[in-house]
């Protein structure tokens, strides 16, 4: 009993009784009829004895599909009474194809048809075929395959000794395929190319993009090739048409869903399946022509022991009803079973889905399933989502099971499109302490769990992690109709390590659409890192209409962008969760709505960089009370969208919230256990107890997730406000300058150091300016003092020409931002200030700027200005206007606008605190 009195006491009372039923084993039925398969078997036999007999008429069936062909034929002549139990003894079965039960294999409620492992652990339905016969040629292994020469296989997975081996690519990867990206790990494409849509509008193309022509060359192998692009929140795989060596254009086969180079000119990509690139120990190649896979081995693999297997069928099991005609499969059961090696094969148009993979199979596919189980199972090395409940499947059920090694997602709940009929919803599916991870192998925007059209679902208790996109993704509907997708319970549940660095506009749960009842409450969230150079990851993501959701006591920490994210919804409620440590800031809200967007109550936001409020929060539509907010670097002079705290409870927010100490025990070491004497209780903050999240049940399975290693990911420091002097003159001629960040060059457009005319010194910066350009603002230079208090001042020295358009402007980080000192020189000498001219200075002559204004709750809403020219003669500018909510200075640019030939040089620069 003592377990049981643990998970009452980690649940409470409300679901008491349905974790208990969990724990019970199923029940014994006094008629219940026993049949038995063995690896010995034989189908033309009874199955009921669990060995052959020693004359050899009689035994146990040989595979799953001869009991269940006897099972029918019983029925058929009604001789089947009562329930049923399959047993099915350790060993290996291997199938061609998916193992198919139709209505007529149905149990009833009081009499199941379950098919048990009769040892767990130990029973294998494999959908893989062992390749043998392997020799070694010039450093590398090979091994024939008829099949595939003569075209009746093909396959684009391999595993050697159980773990996934990767393709053949380049550029290699830093580390293993499909973890924490770094920087060399990708090409980087060259820019779209620009084609006419049949409107006649110029347009990104969605089959050709251009490359550096280092990183492309016309392989002999291409036919063979996958290219794998990234775009924000999905990858594409395409099969090359062409290769224009001349113009540096790939072209592909088949489209991307999203135009190529849509959300960044130097997008992502990889090559992969290329012979050519096969240089790193556990990579191959599949020769499809002759028919010859290729393998250069790890040091400790021995080729001529190792076990290689390709996977052959794409499903492995399926549960198929007709539930348009009212034919449903009830009441079966699978216990105990290892399902493994399932295809996922690439066309030859290549694939690309919009969003969350959805065109994907499943290796476990349920239509028209009800009262089914899957229980204790183990479905591992897939090439696309491991379970799929669909169509018509009601009040089923997928528990203890661990669904792992995914070239695609964990689990699917219900279709893209809402049901036609009742009978057709998709409805009370049920998933209960599963253990979910290392997802998106393959096709990486596959999502751990994922629940489309479809309703009154419940999933607790599992631990969801290393996937490449979301944790889970609820809902399936943009903006505000009416959804078929709500009263979705998401609960007690550990998501963890997901993103992983590569895709963006994610969440550890994101939801979409209208969802009254859904709730997302006691999961624990945390290391949601999105791709940093696109969009972002977040914990908590209400995204494209989500409303009426409620998010209570959740904890989120350490994300890359915010561990709360409302894109556009209303009426969702945020109350007592813990929500820190994002990277950039902690709750963004992207769209300003006329309806109220969401209730942040009683939660406890914590921070160690500053930043609290991202993006729009202008119009007020929120409501926010009894927070506690706080910055572990003991700054409590907290930015609220441009107010400081104390204007912003006279504005009508946060009047009964504090800027205190939480008082965790141990906020480093990720211990959000609250001190007795914390704020937060006093103001009625819940204790989280995190012991109740995640797996339960024996101490082997719970620890299961704890033995995989993985990185842990720690927010950058706070930034330090720059104090910044450079001359430039530690630079090289022809080199970017350092400490800043480079934007926008192409061509001759660009921003380097410069030995030419000096201010003083040997070298100084050139901003030299083209036509044709995509962005007039290009090129530019920005900087990140990160300067919050105090008397702020740039000084520099300029010098511009006849043609120039070029300005200098202080930023904060807020979303829109707010401009501070802005000055604007133009080729006639002309100085404008807040759109009116100021002064004037010299053309081709070196004059110094002087730039003073006052930040954080001293700021006033202007500045100062001093321009010196060569002879001495000073002009002074005093309180000059600037946006009144500007206090911080995060962004410093020095911006070239020209549309035309000019150049602008800069020299003796200073930023940090007034002199």
């Amino acid at each position: 009993m003592s377990t049981l009195k643990n998970i009452f006491r980690c649940i409470g009372a409300g679901c008491c009784l349905a974790v208990a039923a969990t724990l019970v084993s199923a029940p014994v039925y006094a008629t219940e009829m026993v049949f038995h398969v063995t690896p010995e078997g034989n189908d033309a036999w009874s199955g009921k004895l669990d060995a052959p007999a020693p004359n050899g008429t009689d035994g146990p069936f040989a595979t799953i599909v001869g009991a269940r062909d006897a099972l029918r034929a019983l029925r058929q002549n009604k001789a089947l009474t009562g329930s049923v139990r399959v047993w099915v003894h350790p060993g290996t079965y291997v199938i061609n194809d998916a193992l198919r039960f139709a209505p007529e294999d149905s149990g009833t409620k009081d009499a199941p048809i379950v098919y048990s492992a009769k040892q767990p652990g130990q029973t294998f339905v494999d959908g893989g075929r062992r390749i043998t016969g392997w020799r070694e040629e010039n450093g590398l292994w090979v091994a024939d395959i008829p099949e595939v020469k003569a075209g009746t296989w093909d396959f684009s997975a391999l595993w050697v000794n159980g773990k996934r081996r990767h393709p053949a690519r380049t550029p290699n990867p830093a580390h293993e395929a499909g973890d924490y990206p770094a920087k060399t790990d990708f090409f980087y494409a060259d820019g779209p190319v620009m084609e006419k849509n049949a409107e006649g509008k110029k347009v990104k193309s969605n089959t050709r993009f251009h490359f550096h022509p280092e990183d492309v060359q016309q392989w002999s192998t291409l036919e063979d090739a996958i290219v794998v692009v990234f775009h924000s929140w999905a990858t594409s795989l395409h099969r090359i048409k062409s290769v224009d060596l001349d113009q540096h254009i790939l072209e592909f086969t088949g489209p991307a869903r999203w135009p190529l180079c849509r959300w960044k000119d130097n997008q992502w990509f990889f090559i992969e399946h290329l012979f050519e690139a096969l240089d790193q120990p556990g990579e191959w190649f599949l020769n499809r022509k002759e028919g010859k896979l290729f393998y250069l081995p790890f040091p400790d693999e021995d080729m001529q022991k190792a076990e290689v297997v390709a996977p052959v069928t794409k499903q492995m099991l399926i549960l198929e009803g007709a539930p348009k005609e009212g034919h449903f499969v009830e009441h079966l059961s699978f216990e105990g079973i290892t399902f493994q090696y399932a295809e996922q094969p690439i066309g030859p148009k290549g694939h690309s889905d919009g969003q969350a993979e959805t065109s994907l199979t499943s290796a476990v596919e349920c239509i028209g399933a009800r009262h089914c189980r899957i229980e204790n199972c183990l479905i591992q090395r897939v090439g696309g989502y491991g379970v799929w409940f669909r169509t018509g499947c009601q009040d089923s059920t997928l528990q203890h099971c661990e669904v792992t090694d995914l070239g695609g997602g964990g689990v699917r709940i219900g279709e893209c499109a809402s049901a036609a009929t009742p009978e057709e919803a998709c409805e009370r599916i049920l998933l209960d302490n599963c253990y979910l991870h290392d997802g998106g192998r393959v096709f990486r925007s596959a999502i751990g769990v994922w629940i489309g059209r479809s309703s009154y679902n419940t999933v607790r208790h599992c631990d969801v992690c290393d996937f490449r996109y979301s944790g889970f993704s609820v809902g399936w509907s943009w903006g505000y109709a009416e959804s078929s997708a709500h009263h979705n319970i998401i609960e007690y549940n550990h998501i963890h390590d997901c993103g992983k660095g590569q895709l963006s506009d994610m969440g550890g749960i994101y939801t979409l659409g209208v969802s009254p009842g859904t709730v997302l409450r006691n999961n624990y969230i945390h290391d949601i890192l999105s791709n940093p150079n696109v969009s972002g990851g977040w914990g908590l993501y209400t995204d494209e209409g989500s409303s009426e959701i409620l998010m209570e006591n959740n904890i989120v920490h350490h994300t890359r962008t915010g561990t709360f994210h409302q894109h556009y919804g209303r009426e969702n409620i945020l109350r007592n969760n813990i929500l820190a440590f994002s990277e950039r800031e902690q709750l963004i809200r992207s769209r300003e709505e006329d309806h109220l967007s969401f209730t942040l109550d009683g939660n406890i936001i914590v921070m160690s960089n500053g930043q609290l409020l991202g993006s729009r929060w202008e119009n007020g539509n929120y409501a926010l009370d009894n927070n506690i907010y706080w910055d572990i670097t003991g700054d409590t002079d907290l930015d609220f969208a441009g107010k400081t705290f104390e204007e912003w409870q006279q504005a009508g927010y946060d009047v009964h919230s504090e800027i205190a100490d939480p008082l965790f025990v141990d906020i480093v070491g990720r211990d959000f256990t609250l001190q007795p004497d914390s704020p937060a209780l006093q103001k009625g903050f819940k204790p989280i107890d995190i012991d109740t999240i995640g797996l339960y049940g024996d101490p082997q399975w719970v620890s299961k997730p704890k033995q995989i290693q993985r990185p842990t990911f720690v927010p950058p420091s706070p930034p330090e406000p720059v104090r910044l002097q450079d001359g430039f003159e530690e630079n090289l001629s022809g080199t970017q300058a350092k400490s800043a960040a480079t934007n926008g060059e192409s061509g001759k457009a660009r921003i380097r150091v410069s030995k030419r005319n000096p201010a003083s010194g040997k070298r100084c910066l050139r901003f030299a300016d083209a036509p044709g350009l995509d962005k007039s603002y290009n090129p530019h230079l920005v900087y990140t003092p990160h300067l919050r208090k105090g008397n702020a001042m740039a000084r520099f020295a300029i010098r511009i020409d006849k043609n120039v358009e070029f300005y200098h402007e202080w930023r904060d980080a807020q979303s829109p931002y707010h401009v501070g000192p802005s000055i604007w020189f133009y080729g006639d000498g002309r100085v404008q200030v807040a759109g009116k001219e100021a002064g004037h200075i010299p053309v081709d002559t070196w004059c110094t700027v002087e730039i003073n204004c006052t930040l954080g709750k001293a700021a006033k809403g202007t500045w100062s200005l001093e321009i010196t020219t060569p002879n001495g003669q000073k002009q002074t500018w005093e309180d000059l206007p600037c946006d009144p909510k500007f206090r911080r200075l995060d962004w410093l640019g020095f911006v070239s606008n020209a549309t035309v030939v000019t150049e602008t040089n800069i020299d003796d620069l200073y930023i940090g605190p007034a002199k």
